[in-house]
């Protein structure tokens, strides 16, 4: 998978996070925590690229800056 298709998931699961996401409710959702899921194993294959601290494709904060 290449960073460019890495970042189009992570784009599309947030996407859909925003639309699951009920802001009167407190309690994370399956959907939601399977996407985070998702988007954190696509982070680990990413080969980022940090500019201003984050990686511009999967948007992990750069290691040193946490």
């Amino acid at each position: 998978m290449t960073n460019l298709e890495i970042k189009e998931q992570i784009d599309r699961n947030n996407k859909l996070i925003k639309e699951v996401m009920n802001p009167s409710e407190f309690t994370l959702n399956n959907t939601v925590a399977e996407l985070l899921a998702e988007n954190r194993r696509l982070q680990s294959m990413c080969n980022h690229n940090f500019v201003e601290g984050f990686c511009e494709y999967c948007y992990m904060i750069k290691p040193e800056d946490k």
